[in-house]
């Protein structure tokens, strides 16, 4: 279904129909696209149960990687914090799961623990909120181990306080947002303090920073190789930072009124995907902070949340994972197509301008009996309004009755999802 909105009108509305995120096929979850408590009993017994869920992290770790086959390229591990029970739930496997952690200040243990971060080699830190650290533990393949903890503290400065929101960069250091003193504190990956953000006071978060994380153009699932940036959120969610990685502000912007930011994650192309709790639902903006979609609506139905809190995504080939109070959901990214127009710009010449959610490749066809017609295949555009430059086309094409558009993913799921559109010609 068209849904004729303007893309950056604060007035777009969420769509529960929209194919801006989408259910993965049977082979890819085994039915599985909500684990709910369920689940987790069938898995773990009566050792836990979804008891305040947020953070979350995904990677693929080296330690699985078979170099003889690609077939296992997909198969990632998710850490998700499962906050009230102080623990780490991962799969330790892709049939099995792993618990780690129990309430306590030492070795092991966590205290209302929020964000997660993870990279292939096997890293994980914790934003242990309770107790004004980072958990650095070590996945060799397996399972979690401990390896240390560090808290910012040094002569001058006290260090953490309510540690929430945590991301990595591809060199290893750790970003952590601390509201508590209205700033985030870069470590190196040894827990050594690097800098502050901000630095000055040219600036300074108010109510936060939350929603943190690092989009970085070193990693090699990035399509823009020369943004290395941080987004964040403050006024309790509401406003919407870029800022590069030494602090220095890139952009701001307000989100649409009554909604706000509570966690965030990024995909190949940079967009930042926020969750927002109290409105149960997904904002998608764009790498330049321009709105592209909401997603998701109140409920437990299809494309519905209750309480979204941690996402994660695979950038390499768009899987996401969105914790919500019962439970987590399973997507991958799609496009959905707000709005289209192929006009007559002169005699032979037309325009097509279409409106996406995701960087996404379109097709125009005809077809007649048998015979099908091109007129574009395949071209790749850009979210938001993208128009494609005028291109020429006889009229025993353009006015077949049965002229289409195509429009796909450019990430895997191209290979099972794909929406065609009736077009007519605007004159």
């Amino acid at each position: 279904m068209i849904k004729k909105v303007l893309i950056y009108s604060l007035l777009l509305i969420t769509a529960i129909d929209s194919e801006t995120l989408v259910f993965p096929p049977y082979g890819h979850s085994y039915g599985i696209r909500k684990a709910k408590p369920a689940h987790l009993f069938m898995l773990l017994g009566p050792r836990t149960f979804f008891d305040d869920p947020q953070g979350l992290a995904t990677t693929r770790l080296e330690a699985w990687e078979d170099t003889t086959t690609k077939k296992d390229d997909d198969e990632v591990v998710v850490y998700g914090v499962n906050s009230g029970r102080h623990q780490i739930i991962y799969n330790t496997s892709m049939w099995t799961l792993g618990l780690y952690g129990e309430k306590g200040e030492g070795i092991d243990q966590f205290c209302n623990p929020k964000g997660v971060a993870a990279d292939p080699k096997g890293n994980v830190y914790v934003a242990d909120s309770g107790n004004n650290r980072v958990v650095h533990l070590f996945n060799p393949g397996k399972e979690l181990r401990w390896e240390k903890s560090f808290n910012g503290k040094f002569s001058t400065d006290k260090g953490l306080k309510g540690p929430s929101r945590i991301s990595l960069d591809q060199s290893g250091n750790v970003y952590v947002t601390d509201p508590g003193n209205s700033r985030i504190i870069v470590f190196t990956k040894d827990g050594e303090l690097l800098r502050k953000i901000p630095s000055a006071n040219d600036y300074s978060f108010e109510k936060g920073p939350t929603a943190l994380v690092v989009a970085d153009g070193a990693s090699r699932w990035s399509h823009f190789k020369k943004e290395h940036v941080i987004f964040c959120a403050d006024l309790n969610g509401t406003r919407l930072w870029k800022i590069d990685l030494k602090g220095n502000v890139i952009k701001r912007t307000i989100l649409p009124e009554k909604y706000q930011a509570s966690y965030a994650a990024t995909d190949y192309y940079h967009n930042i995907w926020l969750t927002d709790t109290y409105n149960h639902c997904v904002l998608k903006y764009d790498h330049n902070l321009q709105l592209l979609d909401i997603f998701g609506s109140y409920g437990t139905g299809d494309n519905q949340f209750v309480e979204p809190r941690g996402i994660a995504i695979y950038q390499r080939f768009g899987q996401v994972f969105i914790a919500e109070k019962k439970g987590a959901q399973y997507y991958w990214i799609g496009t959905d197509l707000k709005s289209y127009e192929l006009s007559r710009q002169r005699p032979g010449k037309y325009d097509l301008t279409v409106n996406a959610t995701e960087f996404s490749f379109v097709t125009l066809f005809s077809v007649s009996g048998n015979d099908t017609s091109f007129l574009l295949k395949k071209r790749m555009i850009l979210p938001g309004g993208y128009r494609i430059p005028v291109f020429q086309a006889g009229p025993e094409i353009i006015t077949q009755k049965q002229l289409k558009l195509k429009i796909e993913p450019t990430y895997s799921s191209y290979t099972y999802n794909a929406w065609f559109f009736p077009v007519s010609v605007k004159e």
